[in-house]
Order: structure tokens, then sequence, then C-alpha cells
């Protein structure tokens, strides 16, 4: 072998070797969001709380908010288009005696790519959730893909009228994907509070790799992560496996020494995933249990809001009651007072004396707001047992979750190794079964 040829070998061990610790980290994170997939359960729109949180619904967006797909003409809160142009390449290579030769082939050439993505709401029983998408993994639905030749009114139209490539064959293909408004769409990610209201939205954390917009369900994108898993996982044994058995034709070691090589090299990957398959497996374990921790805590959360929120809201209600109390007795009184003189002033022809305080005070008195104030109360007390019945929800379903696997195998060896204690379900007592009173006596 030439200096050459082992120059150019050399590049292509290490393009391999690239190769194959690229894919396979993609594998390793993709494992990791397969399983988080499977361990977390789905969340209520009205319960999400800080952390990473799965949630499915629809798609909506403000009125005026949402994209029109350029092709398709759907509404959509993301889309992205890709116009491609079948067209004529020439290329140089070398014959079987060593000629340069000139040949063709025909090759599809980007024209125009876009992508345009927007802050949607993701909608379901309970309320909505504002999703920020940038920065997230999209899986969208096919909305148009269409190969079309020049007499198809497409093909200059939605190409902007771009004139043809000067090796044009005269084919081009139009893909557009998209999430459309009001179709379903799962979403994992960390939620974080808004910093325009009092309220939470998931977006993009640094913190927290995993972010997932699946225009779908939840049994979608577990099919997604699985099949990009075994997908990465081919990919970084095939190019290990090239790595071994170019490593040895360096020293243009004889046929069995590359096949010796080749099975190295696939066999120290397969060896690394078991490895880190292992490692990462342990660790979401412990992960898992401290979620349960985090869901329990979430409950205790929900349960001081409601006693901080709720006598609170009754005091101000109250304070606004007997305001609105004192203001409609001495209405009355002035009006009676009104009725008596205007009697005896009728006999002697004299004006009313109260009008003018009676005219005074309707005219100081705000708008009387008692029934609204009874009315925000009453849904204070909704909205606060509403978020406790679904954080005391989510905690059961996670602790279910997180059982079954503790005490099933092969689950159950990690549970013991780790001394992982039990995750019980949750039961009122104490604090959490007490009520809040709220007194509206005056």
């Amino acid at each position: 072998m030439n200096a050459d040829m082992r120059f150019y070998l050399g590049i292509g061990c290490v393009l391999l070797l690239m190769g194959a610790a690229i894919f396979l980290w993609d594998a390793f994170g993709r494992m990791r969001t397969r399983r988080l997939i499977a361990f977390l359960p789905t969340s209520k729109a009205k319960g999400v709380f800080i952390g990473l949180v799965e949630l499915s619904g629809t798609a909506e967006c403000e009125r005026g908010a949402g994209m029109i797909a350029p092709m398709s003409g759907r509404p959509c809160v993301y889309v992205k288009t890709k116009i491609e142009e079948r067209q004529v390449e020439t290329y140089t290579t070398e014959n079987s005696k060593g000629e340069r030769v000139t040949k063709t082939r025909t090759v599809w050439k980007t024209l125009k790519e876009e992508e345009r993505r927007t802050p949607f709401y993701l909608r379901d029983e309970t309320g909505a959730v504002r999703v920020v998408p940038d920065g997230a993994e999209i899986t969208a639905e096919t909305l148009v893909d269409k190969t079309v030749g020049r007499s198809a009114p497409e093909y200059f139209e939605w190409a902007g009228g771009r004139s043809e490539g000067p090796n044009s064959c005269g084919t081009r293909r139009f893909t557009e994907i998209g999430i459309p408004l009001s179709s379903n769409v799962y979403v994992l990610g960390k939620s974080r509070v808004r910093k325009d209201a009092v309220a939470v939205e998931i977006a993009k954390d640094e913190t927290e790799p995993t972010f997932l917009i699946v225009c779908g369900d939840e049994e979608k994108a577990r099919k997604n992560e699985n099949f990009s898993e075994k997908l990465a996982l081919a990919l970084a044994l095939l190019c290990a496996v090239g790595f071994g058995a170019c490593v040895p034709g360096l020293w243009d070691a004889e046929r069995n020494a590359i096949k010796i090589g080749a099975l190295a090299g696939g066999g120290v990957c397969v060896a690394l995933w078991l490895l880190r398959s292992s490692l990462d497996y342990l660790n979401s374990f412990v992960d898992f249990r401290r979620r349960v921790d985090q869901a329990k805590a979430n409950v205790d959360v929900e349960l001081k809001r409601r006693a901080d929120l709720l006598p609170a809201l009754a005091d101000a209600t109250k304070g606004l009651a007997r305001y609105e109390k004192d203001v409609q007795e001495t209405l009355a009184t002035l009006r009676r007072q009104e009725a008596i003189l205007r009697v005896d002033e009728a006999q002697d022809g004299g004006a009313s004396a109260t009008a003018p305080r009676l005219l005074a005070l309707v005219e100081s008195v705000p708008e009387l707001g008692a029934d609204k104030a009874f009315a925000k109360l009453r849904q204070g007390v909704v909205d606060a047992e509403d978020r406790i019945a679904l954080a005391r929800e989510y905690y059961n379903n996670i602790a279910e979750n997180y059982e079954t696997r503790r005490q099933t195998f092969p689950h159950s060896l990690v549970a013991a190794l780790w001394r992982l204690p039990e995750a019980k379900f949750f039961n009122a007592e104490g604090f959490e079964a007490k009520t809040v009173d709220v007194d509206l006596e005056t």
C-alpha cells in the first residue's frame, strides 16, 4: 500500500471512529428519552408544576397568531417547507485503467427550505398551557409530498416563480410538514414560570436536554424514539465494524486480521452499549424515585397554597361585604329621612335638606361588587381543590408506575441493589386531611 492510500485509509478510520462515537451517543440519548416517556405519567394542563412534564392535548393559538402553510393552505403552529429540483450533474472519476473520465448523473438540488414556528397553547379538558417550541425536537405531520412536472400549476407557483436551473430535468419535488391547528399533540419538556403572567409554560431549558413536540399521541412518540434508538445503534455498530476492519489495513494485514479487527470493533461497540445501558438504567431508576418524591412535594405545595390563599380571599370578601352593608344601610336611612321631610316640606313649600347629602353619597360610592367578590372566592376554592386533586392524582400515578417496576423482575434486582424505598399511595392524614375554614360571618 502506497503512502497516499495509507493516508486516505487513515482519514477513513478517523471518520468511522467519530461516526461510531456520535451515533452511540445519540442512541444513549434516545434510550433516556424513551425511558422518560415510559416512566412519566401524563399531566393535566391545570396541574402542570415546575419541572419535567409530559402533556397530551390539542394545539391551539390565540386569534391571529397562527400561520398559514404556503402549500397546503392549512392553519398551523409549525410548518417546514422544502422545494427541490431534479438536475443533471457532471462529475469526473477514474476508470479501471486509471484514466479520468467525465460522467453525468441526476440529483435533487434544494431550491428553497424554510421553517417557521410560533408559541401555541396545548389544551385539554382542564385548561391550556403555553408551549414555546424554540429548540424543541419536532415530529410533524406530512401535509404535502408531491413530485410534479412543468405542466403542473404548482411547478412555478409554489416555488415563488423561481426559474429553472441550467441543467434542470423539468421535475420538482415539494415537501411540507407541519402541526395543524386543533391537531393532537404530545409534549415532553420542562415547565417554568412565565415572565409575562402568573402561569407556567413549557420551553427549552439548558439543564434538561429532552424537549419533544410530537404531532400525535404518546404511543407515537415512544415508537419514534424506539426506532431512532435502534437506527442510531445500528449505524454506530456499522461504523465500529468498519473502523475495526480499516485499522489492520493500515499495515497491510492479512484478510484474517481484517476480519478479527471488524469483529473486535463491533464487540467493543456492543460492550460499551451494554455497560452504558446498565449504568443509565440504574441512574434512571434512582431518578424515577426522585421524581416520585418531587410529585409528593407538589401536593404539599398545593396544600400550603390553599391554606394561605383561601383565608386571605375570605377576609377580603368579608371586608367588602361589611363596607357594602354599611353603605346600603346609610342610603336606606337617608331615603327614609327624605321621605319624611318631603311630606313635611310639602306643607310649608321648603326644599328637602337630605337631598344634597343623598346625591353626594351616591356619587361618592364606587360600584358595589360584593357579589363579584363572593364569586371570586368560590372560584378560588374550586381552583385550589382542583389543583390539589390533580397533584394527588399525578403522585398516585407516578407512584404506581414506580411500584410496578420496583416489584417486577429485573427491576426488583436494581431496587434491592440501591435499596430504593417503597412509594406509598397518597392518604390524607393530619394537615392533608384538614380543610381550610372559610368564615364569612361579619
